[in-house]
């Protein structure tokens, strides 16, 4: 299930090499962040972009993002 107010995208996943279900954070179509609770507690990885650039969007909308994965994931667990 996704939720993209923007050029954000939040997608709630079950991938095959965690225990646990995931939040991916995607920005214009390409990963940039995966909030997990793989260790209990909730954790954010971060993840570089393809073409090796820096990754450039707006905070509130990255905070944002990354609020409502976390929101997202711990109600569905």
């Amino acid at each position: 299930m996704n939720t993209s107010p923007g050029k954000m995208v939040v997608s709630i996943e079950s991938p095959p090499d965690r225990e646990k279900l995931v939040a991916g954070i995607l920005y214009e179509d390409e990963q940039w962040a995966e909030v997990n609770q793989e260790s209990g507690a909730v954790a954010l990885e971060i993840y570089p972009r393809r073409d090796g650039q820096p990754w450039s969007f707006s905070f509130d909308e990255a905070i944002a993002a990354l609020e409502r994965a976390k929101d997202r994931l711990i109600g569905a667990s």
